[in-house]
This record gives structure tokens, sequence and C-alpha cells, in this order.
């Protein structure tokens, strides 16, 4: 074949999602349990609300919708998220994207040439983590405690990565519920990181998916809106804002806010790549909003998550060994797990499969090189309560 020998050296070395493989290898096992992908439950779908908006929207408003539209993004759905979020921006601060993904690409795009360092957070999601390899980045990761990035480490690595020559473009972080590690950043640990990125002149990008699933606890602004309201207007955050555990991910719906030279480099990479985003999935959502639905709706899926979270919560205590950790989070859809030093969670995997239960080893959130393989990922939000029952106790059983 020809193809193999013409392929570009980006393509060649490129990575795949490890975690898409690992959930497609258990796809087809009878009577398997589940807690290995990032899905919502189908039953949070307001599907008839975005029926009944997806037909208004054909019927009234195609001529326009149908039509090639902006590379920036839908005007009024920029109008509409504004009023949402309360903030009172240009339109020329914001870009909506196909997705999240899309949005972070755009955004390393704009900003990374190969061979630029990177910071994430350890561990951080792998579909970032690819994206900004794919791009040809060095990706540095930093530990989490329980208020967020560890701030010695941070700061200490920042120094060693410059003392060697090399640009830090900016901070990866995912702030509220992070996936996986399901932590949530104090108040004092987000005003502490934006200090320091101020000072050392390193951008952030807050990944941010998660922040209105809450189910308890008390809600912290967010980078953004910190860096806005305390920081003199500092435009150091972007943030980025997904609906694909709102509203769903087949909506692909996403959007980005920022400095606005950034965000006018982002819709030029979008210019070049998807020409504009989905325009009737943007004026969809754009409807919702306006017709005030989409506050009740998020609020629905938080009551419909909260006793989900609690059951997988009351089953861990119930029946993992001592020797076993875990996060109690107040939101998002993932629980991670510490396992003894001496266990192998990849090869944990294999077992479980056998056994009929699945989960996303620890290892994969972490930079090549980076890894531990004591932990685990499990997401609570796509099972029953009886999968959940009978899941966690095959992988107690393992463990024990």
């Amino acid at each position: 074949m020809i193809y193999p020998d013409s392929f570009s050296h980006v393509t060649r070395t490129m990575k795949s999602s490890l975690i898409r493989e690992l959930v497609a290898s258990t796809k087809n096992i009878p009577g398997l349990i589940s807690f290995a992908g990032g899905f919502p439950s189908p039953a949070t779908f307001p599907k008839r609300q975005l029926a009944e908006i997806f037909k208004d929207v054909a019927a009234q408003e195609g001529a326009d919708v149908l039509q090639y539209g902006a590379s920036e993004g839908d005007a009024l759905l920029k109008k509409e998220l504004m009023k949402w979020e309360g903030y009172d921006l240009s339109p020329d601060e914001m870009v909506t994207t196909v997705g999240a993904t899309n949005a972070l690409y755009y955004y390393g795009r704009a900003l990374i040439d190969p061979g630029d360092a990177i910071l994430c957070e350890a561990p951080s999601f792998l579909g970032s983590l690819v994206a900004f390899d794919a791009l040809g980045a060095d990706v540095q990761s930093v530990p989490l405690d329980c208020d967020g990035i560890v701030m010695e480490v941070l700061e200490a690595r920042v120094k060693s990565l410059r003392s060697h020559g090399k640009k830090i473009k900016f901070l990866y972080v995912i702030p509220d519920f992070q996936n996986p590690g399901g932590i949530t950043y104090s108040l004092d640990r987000r005003r502490e990181l934006i200090s320091y990125c101020s000072g050392n002149e390193i951008p952030i990008v807050e990944d941010n998916p998660y922040s209105r699933l809450r189910f308890s606890g008390t809600p912290v602004p967010t980078l953004y809106r910190l860096a806005r309201e305390e920081f003199e207007g500092s435009a150091i955050v972007t943030e980025i804002v997904s609906f694909s555990k709102i509203l769903g991910p087949g909506m692909r719906v996403a959007f980005a806010k920022g400095d606005k030279e950034l965000i006018g480099k982002m819709v030029s990479w979008q210019q070049k790549i998807n020409i504009t985003p989905d325009c009737v999935a943007q004026r969809v959502v754009a409807r919702f909003l306006e017709k005030g639905l989409m506050d009740p709706h998020i609020a629905s899926i938080c009551d419909f998550y909260r006793p989900y979270l609690q059951k997988m919560l009351d089953e861990l205590e119930k029946n993992m060994p001592q020797s076993v950790a875990w996060n109690k989070p107040e939101g998002g859809i993932f629980l991670w797990l510490t396992l003894p030093e001496n266990v192998n969670a990849d090869e944990l995997f294999v077992q479980a499969g056998q056994n009929k239960v699945s989960f996303i080893p620890g290892s994969k959130f972490y930079p090549e090189g980076q890894e531990r393989f004591n932990t685990l990922r499990l997401n609570f939000t796509y099972s029953t309560f009886e999968q959940i029952e009978e899941g966690i106790k095959r992988l107690a059983a393992l463990l024990k």
C-alpha cells in the first residue's frame, strides 16, 4: 500500500484515545457492568423540549440556519449565553465550537509551537492531553491535592522548565468536579493560582463541563469570573464550557470566552477546519436558553444524579477493603479511587473484565512517562442502582 509511507509525521506518531479503545474492548461482553465511560444518562436528555424547538427552528428559521453561518458562532446564541451567565462581553470575546475538544484544539493551535511546554494537572483528561500531544507540545503534569493543583510543585516545575529554556505556553485545568479526579478547587487555591500565573505570564485555559452539575455544597466562582472581578479585569483565563453533559453529547455545542485577540485566532482556525459550528444546533440552544428552560433543566439533572452518587459512595463504604481510598465529590460524574501502591489498576482492568465489571485505569490520565498505576476512575451516571450495587461488589471482591 502507498499510504503508510505517505502519512505525515504527526499522523504516524499521533496517539488514539486509549479510553475509547478500553471502552470498546469490553463493549460486547454479555452481562458486563461498566463504570468506564463518561456518558451522561439518556434519561436526563430534554428530548421532548429539544424536538419541539428543532421543529420550530427548521420551520420558522430554516432559511437562515440551514445556510452557511458565521465562523465565530451564532450571534443570537452568544447574546443568550451572555444573559445566562451574567456577563457583559463584546461578541468578539466569545466563540462557539463543535464541542469543547474543538475549542481546546483551536486554543492549542493558536499558542503551541512544536516543543513548547504546557502544564496540566496530574491526573488530567486524556482527550485534551491527546489533542495537545498531537500539536507537538511537551506536556508536563503537576499533582493535585484536595484543594487543587499543588502550588509548590507548580512553581518548581515552572522554574525548572524556564531554566532549561522552555517556553511555557499555558496551564490547562479542570477546577470543578475534575475529570478524572473529582476534586473541586477551593476558593483560596483559585485565587492563589490566578495570582501566580498572572505574575508569571502563564495563560490559563479552564475546561468547565461540570461546574453546573453540583448536587450539594456551595458553588465556587470560576477562574474566569475571579480573574475578571478580582484581578482588574485580567484576561489571563480562557474558559471553555460544554453542553455535552447538560443537553447531550450529540448536540456538539460548546463555547469559549476570553481575550478577544486570542478568541480571534481561535475563530481563524475554526474557519479553516469547520468553516462554522452547526448552525441548527446553535440556534436550538439559543432558543432553549431564551425560553428560560436551561436552569430548571440543570436542576432536574442534579436531582436525578444525586442519589446515584450517594449509592456508589454507600456501596464503596460497605464493600471496599480499608486499603482503598476514594474522594467524595459534591457533583460531577466521576469518582477517583486510590489503591495500595502494590496494586496495578491496568492489570486489575483485565481481571475485572473477566469478572464482568469495567472501569478506566488511572494511568491513562497522565502524560506518557508520568503515570501512576494504583488509581482508577469510576462513572456513576450511566448505571442503574442495581448495577452500581453489583458492580462495586465485584470490584471489591477482586481487591480483597
